[in-house]
């Protein structure tokens, strides 16, 4: 490293000690444990990372959940945590599978066993969440090895939307998405206020989780009601464009007071507040994934002006659709 004759440095966790002598400024991407806060951090936003996964599982009417991570690793176990208060704080528990981290004394078909008898063992179905995609993408194997369906009996997450990853599995993993590239432009940033001098402030760089990327792995509505099923299909197939509570009444079959009763009773929401999730999730996902204008995605959503998808997304998320695009894209 010292050949390279570098003013600053973006290091690995792992390479910190080395790092360290060079006595250069550094920013660290913490891989598990974090620093002392005299040192300038990448971290990511874990506790998000656990609360997306049980809202999207919960949206998906799942009521039995299981969160399988790697023991002794601080992300997967924060990670897990945060999933399971979640659920347990909407009414649910939810079943933890951890492991050592797998090595050359603990080979993949002594955790195979072990994973196969926990998956078998589960309530189905059920909606888990794994620590990230290369997890996800090993018990989605088990499942297939051990006739397990996915996702009609178990429906996988994973965390980092790594697509090489979630679409060379069978079937292709839904993943949560991190906004891993704006961190990188905001931690090389703050790297070169430290290097020129201008700012000696200890900082913070946190990659948060964007959205969720459905795939396969979770294309499945966990519901026994058939009438609950066509409510909330029509629902999520009509997220271009306006759709009232009457329109749903009409498509399940049921009157207005009767579809707010099944709602209620089944998902712990109305009608209305369902659409306009399925509306903000559909907004997000455009934001984040293409470069359409503002004007464009209002178009392609069924808001006849760039004022009103703005009003709405920002009652519903707190932030503009500008501002959303911002946080979540490097500029």
């Amino acid at each position: 490293m010292r050949q390279w004759n570098a003013d600053g440095i973006i290091a690995l966790q792992s390479r910190l000690r080395e790092v360290k002598s060079l006595r250069l400024p550094t920013v660290v991407a913490i891989e598990s444990r974090r620093l002392p806060r005299a040192q300038c951090q990448l971290v990511c936003d874990n506790q998000g990372m656990g609360q997306m996964g049980s809202k999207a599982l919960l949206a998906q009417g799942f009521r039995q959940f299981a969160y399988c991570g790697l023991e002794g690793l601080e992300f997967s176990e924060v990670r897990g945590s945060s999933f399971v208060y979640a659920l347990e704080q909407a009414g649910f528990p939810a079943r933890v599978y951890s492991a050592p981290h797998r090595n050359l004394a603990n080979s993949w078909y002594t955790e195979e066993r072990h994973l196969s008898r926990w998956l078998l063992d589960l309530p189905k179905p059920i909606g888990l969440m794994a620590c990230n995609d290369d997890r996800a993408r090993m018990l989605s194997e088990i499942c297939h090895l051990r006739g397990i369906r996915v996702p009609e009996d178990i429906a996988i997450l994973g965390v980092d939307n790594d697509e090489q990853v979630c679409k060379s599995a069978t079937p292709p993993l839904s993943s949560i998405a991190i906004a891993t590239e704006r961190a990188g432009y905001e931690a090389a940033a703050a790297l070169a206020r430290m290097m020129s001098g201008r700012d000696h402030s200890v900082q913070q760089v946190t990659a948060h989780p964007t959205h969720v990327v459905s795939r396969q792995s979770t294309d499945v509505l966990a519901i026994e009601d058939p009438t609950m099923m066509r409510a909330l299909r029509f629902i999520r197939q009509n997220g271009n464009r306006p759709v009232r509570v009457q329109d749903v009444a009409a498509e399940a079959g049921l009157s207005r007071r009767a579809l707010q009763d099944r709602f209620s009773e089944t998902l712990g929401r109305t009608p209305r507040q369902e659409i306009h999730r399925c509306r903000v999730d559909r907004l997000a996902h455009l934001l984040v994934e293409t470069n359409m204008t503002i004007g464009q995605i209002a178009a392609a959503t069924g808001f006849e002006i760039d004022a009103h998808v703005a009003r709405f997304f920002s009652r519903h998320t707190g932030m503009t659709p500008l501002a959303y695009r911002r946080k979540h894209l490097a500029s």
